[in-house]
């Protein structure tokens, strides 16, 4: 089954940073919503017996802040990134390892996933460091509904349907050697750009509020529908009244950490 179906083994690596995610939330710093924070009052008595009062603020969903260092957020985007954005791949790896000489169908995946993902990771450090020179403070639930909004508009533009239409796109590559290698990372690269300039826009919000386990979720679905179904420039109304929607959801006070 592997060898009639090489992708299945980024679906695996998907599904492993899918869990890996869930145990990045545990184990991160719990958050108690954007735009929630608390101060929380804590006594405890010295070794002379005199009572002294704490004040410890809880952390917030936002990011970057001071409580999430810039390095662990860029893990956590990266280990998202993996997760959300292999299973859209499948077709296009597919396609790659089919049309290779047999013995390295297993091999020009990787190369393509490779270079698919390093755009990704690139993209996750330039949004987070721009978020942490504009926002340095955790932001709000209002930060990440404007950024839903802003994908809702993004969906209706020339811009996103020129994007969405060269994710689908997988050109011919060569079928062995080094030249394969390359035309292989290459093609990642290609497509890794296409689909952020598609799928960009709606994970800045990700960025902003990387514990909302349900926000996360019902991203990767929009991605993966606009990803995997042929005609989804034809739908892209329908997947900007969803963002719109989340927007509001987000707004009306949804947990965000």
């Amino acid at each position: 089954m592997w060898w009639s179906h090489p992708e299945l083994s980024l679906l695996m690596i998907s599904l492993a940073a899918w869990l890996a995610v869930g145990m990045l939330h545990l184990a991160m710093p719990s958050h108690s919503g954007a735009g929630q924070c608390s101060m929380a009052a804590h006594t405890g008595a010295d070794h002379h017996g005199a009572v002294r009062l704490d004040m410890v603020a809880d952390r917030c969903a936002g990011m970057p802040s001071p409580a999430m260092p810039f390095l662990a957020s860029l893990t956590m985007w990266m280990v998202m990134a993996a997760a959300m954005m292999l299973p859209t791949t499948l077709p296009a790896a597919r396609s790659i390892s089919l049309n290779g000489r047999w013995q390295r169908r297993h091999r020009g995946q990787a190369w393509f996933a490779a270079g698919y993902l390093a755009v990704w990771w690139f993209f996750g450090v330039v949004t987070l460091a721009v978020a942490g020179a504009l926002a340095p403070k955790p932001v709000g639930s209002v930060v990440v509904s404007g950024t839903l909004a802003i994908a809702a508009g993004w969906e209706l533009t020339r811009g996103k349907r020129c994007f969405l239409r060269g994710c689908h796109r997988v050109r011919s590559l060569p079928a062995d050697g080094r030249r394969a290698d390359r035309a292989a990372m290459g093609e990642g690269l290609r497509i890794g750009l296409r689909c952020t300039g598609a799928c960009g826009p709606m994970m800045v919000p990700m960025a902003l509020a990387p514990h909302a386990l349900w926000l996360m979720g019902v991203l990767f679905g929009v991605v993966a529908a606009e990803k995997l179904v042929t005609n989804a420039v034809d739908h892209l109304r329908v997947f900007a009244a969803v963002l719109a929607a989340i927007a509001v959801i987000v707004m009306s006070g949804a947990p965000l950490g």
